[in-house]
């Protein structure tokens, strides 16, 4: 094979397992999920520009060695740990609330993000605080990226990691935010808002006693 030939099958092998990884569930997949089905496809959109910015900056900070000397600094991810795990567990209440109070009619919840601002900043700070993708970009992508690569490379592999993170997640939000799914929703509004709650408070917990 080719050293071209070579570059492009790293390429497309970092493409596929980054696929895989981001159509995995977790707290970027939920949080998208419910803001896609608070009611607006603008939240779903932006929160899956912001994952989809945060995706790209782990692509380059891995890419740079940063992302290498974080998972190497005890305190720093300790912070980045802790910080994380208070985020979703103040989401995840949100939602618990969300349930227990209720909602009325087919408007989002004016507890959680509502504007495209902070719909963005969602999506970007839940994404760069996520211990998947921490562990994801620190591991599995270092593993693959070559050493010595390309300059080329660096900005293909962060447009390769921004469309199919983007794709995924605007997917995500067009699929959920439909006016047919979203009726449905609206019916049983209270526990699904309720079990995302939990399940973010479970990714917390389990981000804050872990390691």
């Amino acid at each position: 094979m080719t050293t071209i030939g070579h570059q492009l099958f790293v390429l497309a092998t970092i493409a596929l397992v980054y696929l895989m990884a981001v159509a995995s569930p977790g707290p970027n997949f939920f949080l998208a999920t419910r803001l896609a089905l608070a009611g607006q496809r603008r939240l779903g959109l932006r929160v899956a520009l912001g994952i989809a910015s945060g995706s790209a900056i782990w692509a380059t900070l891995s890419m740079v060695g940063v992302a290498t000397i974080l998972g190497n600094a005890t305190w720093l991810q300790l912070g980045i740990r802790i910080f994380a795990a208070a985020y979703l567990l103040w989401f995840g209440f949100k939602l618990i609330r969300s349930a227990l109070i209720g909602t009325t009619g087919s408007s989002p919840v004016d507890r959680l993000p509502t504007s495209g601002k902070d719909a963005y900043i969602a999506g970007i700070t839940t994404c760069l605080t996520n211990p998947k993708a921490a562990a994801f970009w620190t591991s599995i992508f270092g593993a693959m990226f070559p050493v010595h690569a390309p300059l080329w490379m660096y900005p293909a592999v962060v447009g390769i990691v921004f469309t199919i993170c983007g794709g995924w997640y605007v997917g995500v939000a067009c699929l959920l935010s439909t006016e047919r799914v979203q009726r449905r929703y609206f019916r049983i509004q209270r526990p699904v808002d309720g079990v995302l709650g939990a399940i973010l408070i479970g990714f917390s917990a389990h981000l804050a006693f872990s390691g």
